[in-house]
């Protein structure tokens, strides 16, 4: 098969991700998706895999320090050489993650960015340097969310924030993949989206068992205990008439 007969194979067999926040969620599962990705070669599922690696927060969290996340980053971006629109979405996605790491560090008070060479990457780290006291970094007029997601870090919204960030990853991968149709920047656009969009839906279904659970400790706090002792009616009579 083709290379190119081969990915429109992939990607027609892949049913369309729903928008996100909204109740369609993956259309797919974990087992399917993976069922179909074996049709990928070799070379391209172990790049797809170090992508994933870089980009997802549950490969992500796994790693110890922000130096190992940045050499693994550079690391992934130099291992795509032959897809500059993926290298871009990498390069991307760790500018956002820099961003929400400056958001927490001065929420949690730091006064300064002190050296963000250590813990940031890519084009933004000097502004973020500069301009540590500003809401945005001094880049609201090209990245509006962020001052909007440090206005909502402020507020304890971390829900909110979760959805702000996601929205921007979520253009970031239409930008980035515009004009792939059936290609390997076309998969790795998809499963991206996925992931995303599977994140929100667990979140979303966590959140949805919290507040079942909380219901249930209301009613439960109104309930008579169980086994509780019905009085006798005789009994009761009796301590009525001689008390």
């Amino acid at each position: 098969m083709s290379d190119r007969l081969q990915y429109i194979t992939l990607i027609s067999s892949l049913p369309h991700i729903g928008r996100l926040f909204s109740e369609h969620g993956t259309g797919i599962s974990r087992y399917r998706l993976d069922e179909r990705l074996t049709l990928l070669e070799s070379e391209h599922a172990r790049l797809l895999d170090r992508v994933v690696s870089i980009t997802a927060w549950s490969s992500v969290s796994k790693i110890d320090t922000d130096a190992e996340v940045i050499a693994l980053a550079r690391s992934v971006i130099g291992d795509l050489d032959l897809y500059p629109d993926i290298q871009n979405l990498v390069r991307s996605r760790m500018e956002t993650r820099t961003l929400i790491a400056a958001l927490r560090r001065r929420r949690e008070g730091a006064r300064e960015a002190g050296d963000i060479s250590a813990w940031g990457f890519g084009r933004w780290c000097r502004s973020i340097r500069d301009n540590w006291s500003d809401p945005g970094f001094g880049l609201s007029q090209i990245m509006p969310w962020v001052a909007e997601a440090d206005r909502l870090m402020k507020a304890g919204d971390h829900v909110a924030v979760e959805r702000l960030v996601l929205t921007d990853v979520f253009r970031q991968i239409g930008r980035h993949s515009a004009g792939h149709e059936f290609d390997f920047t076309a998969v790795v656009a998809y499963v991206l989206r996925w992931i995303i969009v599977e994140r929100w839906s667990v979140y979303g279904t966590a959140k949805a068992a919290e507040r079942l659970r909380s219901l249930l400790a209301d009613a439960l706090k109104s309930a008579p205990p169980p086994f509780a002792v019905v009085p006798d009616p005789e009994s009761a009579l009796q301590q009525e008439v001689h008390p």
